[in-house]
């Protein structure tokens, strides 16, 4: 079938992953201005957190994309 363009439950998660990912990233920025008073602090660990989950969540959007996909 030609022109099926049905999203997969994994291009659902992509998004979710990608959107919490930014978010996270996006956090990490505004701890830079304002450090948290917690230990390990200096690792910035809410960053690379955010940095995984943005590049798995790019990932499952690449490679689940509807027009992407063999029918």
């Amino acid at each position: 079938m030609t022109g099926d363009n049905r999203v997969t439950i994994w291009f659902l998660c992509g998004i979710i992953l990608l959107v919490y990912g930014l978010t996270i990233v996006g956090s990490a920025i505004y701890n830079f201005a304002h450090p948290p008073q917690v230990y390990a602090a200096g690792l910035h660990l809410d960053l690379w957190w955010g940095i995984g989950l943005t590049i798995v969540g790019a990932l499952f959007l690449w490679r689940q994309w509807p027009s992407r996909r063999a029918s």
